[in-house]
Parts: structure tokens; C-alpha cells; sequence
């Protein structure tokens, strides 16, 4: 079909930005915009050196041709770009337009003779007829033909006949189905296509308008799949192309088709996903650090305490805080694992970013740029992201797999598991990451070849890190604010490497932007063979460390259990001052060593810190458990463990409450610890273990607590039936405690759940109930008759609830404690009330439970 240019006055001006796929105000040129048009400068880019455009142009970039972007942009017409924007307030638009037809001139004398349905590859030899090239120009001509013709700027029949020809030309090749891309480049093509045919008059019943309306719904359904995820492995392309497609929308060309607008509005919902806490897309494929306004966080569900995504199909898996969180107290981990063409796509086939705290942890190394040189191809390969490099693999010589993601779900409080997998016949590649927000993540790499093969498992670490010490496959960095990352690597076949800005072999390097990257450390560990299972945990303190290597060995890796006491004598740190700690992956592996020490036992994946004081001498040990601590003294309180020199016949063992942790501020939390992993229960088996190994009797096991000391030990009075147990103005029913210390626990060690939730659910855990007719040994209840709240609220609807023997006597009567039932001691002490009596009241009540069971 011949189209004419004629009648340009009947035409309207059509905004600028559905010609533009980018708008800078023109504001932004307002001092440079007589030079841009007087001296023919061309920028396009921040980091390009601009150029004064003579006649004629070298189209080809013959003296440079390494930047393929440069040279698109060059035959794309985008010098115009600028000119576009502040056109309509130009005063002498006949300025512009002899500058834009002596440029269209100039290329049309030069390409006028090529076939209107030239196709080129992704790395052409000329750009002439790029796909992305000639959509810009496309839209660039309809801009000026819209201009010309509202501005009623005359033209000559010669630069009439040369817009005619341009115009036809370009539509010829756009409405050609052997040139058409599939890609977002295709967007550019449809709509510099549409925008021809509509500044030239052409109506819907146009055959190449029909072309073009089904098009960009095909478009649209190959760039966002159903869910609003674009599939071009890059989420800085997802806001590009979404900002291009919202452009295209708004010249109301396609108000026909319902699928465009439907899945556009999709994609947009799906923004928030695709940014870290301080909305700056992932930078996993060509994707760079560009902060993206329009994203917003607000108007979320409050309630939820992280966020998983649920639309796998893209090969995206994310976790991440609740929306609404400061991203300074944020967390987040993107995996990539898609692979749906070769568009923007890296070797990064399920490489990941950790984000804590407003900073990146684990970081993808960047896109660099489209610039053909050696860093390009770094940037590109598989081990400048955080995947596994396998000798002789290259994904992007095989056909694209779509997502290789199984599924992203929650396996444990706090715990998230993601899991995908490539499965070839010569290489299959299973890989499970374990995330626990604020603290630790464990990767687990499952190798298997059909011929032994060179492998590496590679970190990239953000910039800010460098090396502390490396011991073996352990490495230990800080950045200068003394923030920590342990990388520990539990595979004793491979061999660590280290690279740092190292140019040579080009490994260890970050870019945030295009044509700039900074040096950073490159973890790899390197191996050979034909099956391998790589765990590598990544943990932010030494305690994370120590629970990540926990989970490991209870959870993935039980052969670490062995190593245990290896891995302990690496620890350096202490918690009392001059005094050993020593830790235990696995309870089974625990042993009393005489002498102070700290320890860490973990049962169930419940940490048991306490300091213990052990004799070869004794016999007898008194476990102290723990009431409301400071936390100004941090979170591990061994209470009472300075009096272990006033025990001549005791040992000592003084726990710390595991419910108290880093990440939260409560004082106070009765060994709930968690909803999956109570604390009472562990604590159980710790008695239980000290019992089977013999190193005491039941019966010479005194547990001891005063306040939240004494429900726990209250808890264990049933379980263990021969161990005495004393408690100190226990709480007895947590619901009737200080309101805010009771709900403060709820929102730390049962996050999600509501009160009502808990309460029903876990009443038992909130409640002492003793079994009287059990009990083979006493327990022993201490009231300060002042302590009137858990006098009244605690004590007294206990002991009417009570089935079994009850002896009730006053401290000091000279009454001795009932061996095998509930004793009552009541005490007077007006100035105190709730808490705990001084030391030696303290003793004397603990020796008048002990004493009557040695008669």
C-alpha cells in the first residue's frame, strides 16, 4: 500500500511521549538545547563523549566499532531525542527541521537501494536496519511529520518526496514479518510502525494496522508472562520495557485490545518484587542500580512478617520483610533461575542477592554494558555471578529451559527453603538455598556428570568487604563499620580461590553502572569430578554461624557432626571474660569438661547457652534457670553463676533464655524460644542426656529459678519426677503476666499468630500444671506474701486447682519440706515484693529443699 504526505495541517500534535520511550523534561536541555541544534551534537549516553554531527555521517563507525550500543543509537536517529523534547517551545523550529532533514537526507542517500525486508543478526556487521535501530527512526520520523505538519512548516517537493520515501520505506520493513523481533525490541518496531500509519492518515481497516495491533498483543504476551514478570532475565529491562509499554498505551492507538492494558497492569503490580528494600532493581542480568521512584511499598498487608513470591513460571524465587519494614531492618534474597531466550540473558542460571540491613550482602556482579570487549565477556559468564562455573557448560549454547525454579516455601520458623534444578544428560545441576532472614544462608549444590569435570562454586561479595582470615575453606571478612560475614565451606574435596580486582584473570569485580565497575572479592571453590554435593554456609556473626552450621548438620549434612569439636576449636570468642566457650553442632557430642566454661548445645534447633561449673569431686549439680534479664548485659544472662564457689557440693550449670536473641528487645521469655523448636522441651532432653551419660542421678538434679526462672522449672517438674525443684515467686499463668511482656514474647517467639491463636493452640505451654501423683522427689514454691499479683493470680488459683498432697509452712518455722509433694514456703519481705531475695536468703531457701533430701 502507497502512502502520501499530504494535508498536514489536518494533524494534531500527538505528545511527545508516545514517540519516546524516555522523556527528559526540557527543562533538562534548556541551556544547551541552541547548541544541540546548531552544532548537531550527539550524546547518547552520560558516559559517551558527544560528538558534532558533519555531513556525511559515518553511518558504519568505521574508526569505532566496539560500541554496539553507540552505533545503534547513531543509525536509530536518537540525536533527536533531546531535540524531540523541547521541540513545541523551540523558537525556530524551521532550525530543527533543516537539521533533521539534512540528517535524513544524508542516510537516505546512503540506504535508500536496500531491500525494505533486510534482517540482521543480534551482533549485525551495520545497524542500518537493526531492528531497534530502524523503530527509533520509525518514531522519529512520525514525530517530525506530526511537527512539520501542525507547525505548518513548509517543506520542498524534493524534502516532501524524501519524507514520503523514508516513511514508506520503514513501513515496508516494519510491516515484513521476516524482520519483526520477538523482544522488546519488537516493541519499538510495532509502534514506530503505528505511529507512521497514524501521522499519515491510515485508518483501523488498514491491513498493516491490523498487523500491528495483533502484534503488540503478541508482544506483550512474550515480554510478561501471565503473572506481570517480564522474561527478559533482567529486572531493570522489566521497568524499562513497562515505562516503554505504559508510552505506548497513552497514545491511545491500542484501545482496541484488552489484553495489552490487562497485562500491563499485571507487570505493574509486580514492581515491588523485582527491587531491593531501597527499590533498586536486582541486578541479576543486564540490570543496573537505578533507583525506581515509582515503586511503592505503602498500602501492603501489615500483618505478614515476610513475603514470598508465588509466580515460579518466570524463574524468579524471592523472599523478603514485609513491605512496609525500614530497609534498614530489611531482608531479602533473589534467586534467578530462567532462561526463556537469549534477550539480556547472563550465564547466571540460578545464581542469587542476599540484601540485609539496607546493604547487599551477596551480590551478582552487574551488566557492565553492550560494549564488545573482554569485560563484557566476564560480566557475561557464569563466574561473575554467584552460581556454580562447570567446565565445558555453557547454557546459552542450548535451548532455553523457560524456569528452572521448584518451588520457594517455608520449612521452619524463620526458615525458607528455595529449590530448582537443571537437569541435562550430561550434566545435571540441583541446588536448594536455605534463608534465614538477619542471619545466615546455607547453599546446597548437587553435582552430577556423566564425566569427570572442573567445577567451582562462586561468592561475590559486595565491595565494602575485605578478607580478615581464611583458615582452610572458612573465610572471615568485615567491612569498616565491623559488620561480619563467615563463609564456610563443608566440602573437604574442594580448594578455595580468591580474587580481588585481579584484571589478569579478570574475577572479582562489581558494576552498578554502565561502563563502571569497582573491585570486590570473588569467592570460589574449586573441585573435579563427576558427583559432588557442595554446602557452603554464609552466616553474619559468629552465633549465626554457629546455628547455619547447626542446621546443617542436623538438617542436610549429618556427617558434620563429627567435625564438631574441629570446628569449636576454631571459635575465638568468649562470652565471660577469661572464660573457654566451647560449642556443640549435635547434644550427643557434649561433654562435662571440669572447670568454667560456656557453652552452646544445640537440641532441636534450640540453642542452649550456659556457663557451667563442674567438679571431679561432685556428685550433685543445681541447674539455674534464668528470670527477666537487662538487656543492656546482651543476650546471653547466667544468672546466679558467680555463686558457684558457695556450692561446695554442687556443680553449676546456669542457663541463658534462647527466647532472648538479637533480633528482638524483649527481657523476659519463659524458654518459649519458638512456635517449631520449644525451649522447654530441649531443655527436657539436656536433663535427660546429663542423666543417660551418668553423670547424675535424677535425683541429685536440683532445678532452681525464681520469676520466669520458676515456671521453667515448674515446666520440667512433670517430666522429670525425681529431679527437686524450687521456684522463687513463680509466674504460673504467662496470659496473667504484665500484658506487655507477655504479648512482647507472643510477637517474637510465635511471630504470624495472634493471641487468641496461641493461646488455643499452645495452652499448655502457657501454663503450669502440676501432676502431683507423679512426683517422686519434692518441689518447692517460695511466696513473698507482699508479692500480692502472683499471690493472688498465680499461686492461689494453682493450689485449688491442685490433685495431691499440699504441705504450707512460713520460711524460718523450722518445718521440713515435704520429700515427695507440693511445699508452700511463704516469706515476708515487704521492700522487695517480686523480686528475688538477696543471696544468702537465696541459699538458705535452696539448702532447706537439698538438706531434707540427704537425711
Amino acid at each position: 500500500m502507497e502512502y502520501t504526505i499530504v494535508n498536514f495541517e489536518q494533524h494534531s500534535v500527538i505528545p511527545v511521549e508516545t514517540f519516546l520511550h524516555r522523556i527528559f523534561p526540557a527543562g533538562l536541555y534548556e541551556s544547551d538545547k541552541n547548541r544541540i541544534v546548531r552544532e548537531r551534537i550527539f550524546k547518547p549516553r552520560k558516559d559517551c563523549e558527544e560528538l558534532a554531527l558533519t555531513l556525511p555521517v559515518d553511518w558504519e563507525a568505521v574508526k569505532d566499532s566496539s560500541d554496539r550500543n553507540w552505533r545503534m543509537q547513531l543509525q536509530g536517529w536518537t540525536m533527536f531525542h533531546p531535540v524531540m523534547n523541547f521541540f513545541d517551545s523551540y523558537e525556530d523550529k524551521n532550525e530543527i527541521v533543516d537539521y533533521f532533514l539534512a540528517i535524513a537526507r544524508d542516510w537516505y542517500g546512503q540506504y535508500k537501494n536496500d531491500p525494505d525486508n533486510v534482517t540482521t543478526s543480534r551482533m549485525p556487521s551495520s545497524y542500518a536496519w537493526y531492528d531497534m535501530s530502524v523503530g527509533f527512526r520509525a518514531l522519529i520520523l512520525a514525530f517530525m511529520i506530526n511537527r512539520i505538519g501542525f507547525f505548518k512548516i513548509p517543506l520542498s517537493e524534493a524534502d516532501r518526496d524524501i519524507l514520503r520515501c523514508l516513511a514508506e520505506k520503514h513501513i515496508a520493513n516494519l510491516s515484513s514479518e521476516e524482520t519483526f523481533s520477538l523482544n522488546n525490541h519488537g516493541i519499538f518496531q510495532i509502534h514506530g510502525l503505528l505511529a507512521l500509519l497514524t501521522v499519515l492518515g491510515a485508518d483501523e481497516t488498514d491491513d498493516n494496522v491490523g498487523y500491528a495491533l495483533a502484534r503488540m498483543e503478541e508482544l506483550v504476551s512474550s515480554q510478561f508472562d501471565a503473572s506481570g514478570i517480564h522474561l527478559e532475565h533482567s529486572p531493570h529491562y522489566h521497568f524499562y520495557v513497562l515505562s516503554t509499554f505504559l508510552a505506548v498505551i497513552k497514545s491511545g492507538w491500542y484501545a482496541r485490545s484488552d489484553l495489552i492494558e490487562g497485562r500491563i497492569n499485571q507487570a505493574q503490580t509486580k514492581k515491588k518484587w523485582l527491587v531491593d528494600p531501597l527499590k533498586r532493581p536486582v541486578c541479576v542480568g543486564d540490570s543496573i542500580l537505578t533507583v525506581q521512584d515509582s515503586v511503592d511499598f505503602s498500602g501492603e498487608n501489615f500483618q505478614e512478617s515476610f513475603c514470598i513470591s508465588d509466580f515460579h513460571e518466570s524463574g524468579y524465587g524471592i523472599v523478603r520483610s514485609a513491605w512496609h519494614k525500614d530497609p534498614n531492618n530489611s531482608s531479602m534474597l533473589f534467586l534467578t533461575a530462567a532462561y526463556h531466550s537469549k534477550s539480556h540473558k547472563h550465564r547466571d542460571c540460578m545464581s542469587f542477592e542476599w540484601f540485609e540491613s539496607g546493604e547487599k550482602i551477596i551480590c551478582d556482579s552487574g551488566k557492565y554494558g553492550y560494549r564488545s570487549d573482554r569485560y563484557r565477556n566476564y560480566f557475561l559468564s557464569a563466574r561473575a555471578h554467584n552460581s556454580v562455573e562447570i567446565e565445558g557448560f555453557d547454557i546459552l549454547k542450548i535451548k532455553p529451559y523457560g524456569s528452572a525454579l521448584n518451588s520457594v516455601e517455608q520449612v521452619s520458623e524463620n526458615i525458607f527453603r528455595f529449590n530448582a534444578n537443571l537437569d541435562y544428560p550430561a550434566i545435571k545441576h540441583s541446588r536448594d538455598i536455605y534463608f534465614k532472614p538477619g542471619c545466615w544462608v546455607v547453599v546446597v549444590d548437587d553435582l552430577d556428570f556423566v564425566r569427570e569435570r572442573g567445577f567451582t562454586q562462586w561468592f561475590h561479595l559486595d565491595k565494602r568487604f575485605h578478607i580478615s582470615s581464611l583458615l582452610e575453606r572458612s573465610l572471615y571478612c568485615l567491612d569498616s563499620s565491623g559488620n561480619e560475614i563467615y563463609i564456610d565451606c563443608l566440602n573437604g574435596s574442594v580448594s578455595p580461590i580468591i580474587h580481588y580486582g585481579d584484571d589478569k584473570n579478570l574475577q572479582g569485580f562489581i558494576s552498578e553502572n554502565d561502563y563502571c565497575f569497582s573491585p570486590a572479592l570473588a569467592l570460589g571453590f574449586k573441585g573435579f569430578g563427576k558427583s559432588e554435593k557442595l554446602v557452603t554456609a554464609l552466616s553474619l556473626t559468629e552465633d549465626n554461624r554457629e546455628d547455619a552450621l547447626a542446621f546443617v548438620a542436623h538438617h542436610i549434612e549429618p556427617e558434620l557432626l563429627k567435625k564438631t569439636v574441629i570446628l569449636n576449636e576454631r571459635s575465638s570468642k568468649s562470652i565471660l571474660p577469661n572464660i573457654q566457650h566451647q560449642v556443640y553442632l549435635d547434644a550427643s557430642a557434649f561433654s562435662r569438661a571440669f572447670g568454667e566454661r560456656t557453652n552452646r548445645v544445640y537440641i532441636d534447633n534450640v540453642p542452649l547457652t550456659f556457663y557451667s561449673s563442674f567438679s571431679s569431686e561432685c556428685r550433685k549439680v543445681i541447674l539455674m534457670l534464668p528470670g527477666a534479664t537487662k538487656r543492656s548485659k546482651g543476650i546471653y544472662d547466667f544468672q546466679r553463676h558467680s555463686w558457684a564457689n558457695d556450692f561446695k557440693d554442687f556443680d553449676i550449670i546456669s542457663f541463658s533464655d534462647p527466647s532472648i536473641r538479637d533480633d528482638n528487645n524483649i527481657s523476659i521469655g519463659w524458654f518459649q524460644n519458638s512456635e517449631k523448636a520449644y525451649g522447654i522441651d530441649a531443655l527436657i532432653k539436656f536433663v535427660q542426656l546429663l542423666i543417660e551419660r551418668d553423670y547424675y542421678k535424677p535425683e541429685d538434679i536440683t532445678i532452681f529459678g525464681s520469676s520466669a526462672g520458676g515456671f521453667a522449672g515448674l515446666k520440667l517438674a512433670n517430666e522429670l519426677p525425681k529431679c527437686p525443684v524450687i521456684a522463687i515467686n513463680p509466674q504460673l499463668y504467662l496470659e496473667r503476666y504484665t500484658p506487655s511482656h507477655f504479648l512482647g514474647m507472643l510477637e517474637s517467639c510465635y511471630p504470624g499468630l495472634d493471641r487468641n491463636q496461641v493461646v488455643k493452640k499452645y495452652s499448655t505451654r502457657l501454663s503450669v500444671n502440676l501432676d502431683g501423683g507423679a512426683r517422686e522427689s519434692p518441689v518447692c514454691i517460695f511466696q513473698n506474701v507482699h508479692d500480692e499479683s502472683h499471690l493472688l493470680r498465680h499461686l492461689k488459683p494453682m493450689i485449688n486447682r491442685y490433685k495431691g498432697d499440699i504441705t504450707e509452712f512460713n520460711f524460718g518455722s523450722g518445718s521440713v519440706v515435704s520429700k515427695t509433694g507440693l511445699n508452700i514456703v511463704y516469706y515476708d519481705d515487704p521492700e522487695l515484693g517480686h523480686s528475688p531475695p538477696n543471696k544468702e536468703t537465696t541459699l538458705k531457701m535452696i539448702a532447706l529443699v537439698t538438706q531434707s533430701m540427704y537425711e
